[in-house]
């Protein structure tokens, strides 16, 4: 019986890797899909992110950071993976890349099913006043549905959030006036907008988070 040539796959080990290749995204995929199925069988309440004051403009440098970090990261990794290969042999780093795949779509996994949960058991805070500080359309992108963001100043908050309502009624409303909101805190982290009105005063009751 010949000998395997050396660094040559044995099927259990090209099993093991297809594994590790293919699994991974398929129970990513597989819970989301879940996850989406569970929230369209319940009540569709508005939980809307209310988030720190983000500057709007940028210099060219702070758009093309994110990318000029990313390329360097990758030409780091790929020196790395041909010193790596040099020394240790390139089965050996392949079978590392593959474990490394597999754990960032697990952790991938594990930050899905983190901001289902911290979505879905908020936890209600009591009815505040807001004050209009500005307001803008915000196009409908891949990542959100569009609407008016708002900028608001919230009592009990230092600094100032905005947040994204798409509703109609809330185009019309200008600097100074005051709404009053319903808020949450997220089960582990955030602020969230459940319910808003104009006016001082609201007979609206809590919804049930």
């Amino acid at each position: 019986m010949p000998e395997p040539l050396p660094g040559a796959a044995t099927p259990a080990g090209a099993q093991r890797t297809a594994w590790l290749l293919f699994a991974p995204p398929a129970l990513l995929a597989g819970l989301r899909w879940l996850l989406q199925w569970q929230d369209a069988r319940g009540p569709q309440l508005p939980v809307l992110p209310l988030t720190p004051l983000t500057p709007q403009t940028a210099t060219a440098l702070e758009l093309f950071a994110p990318a000029l970090w990313a390329l360097g990261a990758l030409l780091v990794l790929g020196l790395l993976l041909v010193l790596a290969a040099r020394r240790w042999g390139g089965a050996r780093v392949r079978g590392v890349l593959a474990w490394a795949w597999a754990l960032l779509w697990l952790v991938g996994s594990g930050a899905l099913l983190e901001r289902h949960l911290n979505l879905h058991f908020l936890q209600p805070l009591a009815p505040v006043q807001a004050e209009v500080l500005g307001s803008r359309a915000r196009a409908p992108s891949l990542h959100a549905t569009g609407g008016t963001e708002l900028v608001l100043r919230v009592a009990g908050l230092a600094e100032p959030r905005q947040v994204v309502i798409d509703d109609p009624q809330v185009a019309q409303w200008r600097p100074g006036q005051r709404i009053l909101l319903h808020w949450a805190h997220g089960r582990a982290r955030g602020l969230f907008v459940t319910r808003w009105q104009a006016g001082e005063a609201s007979t609206l009751p809590m919804p049930n988070l």
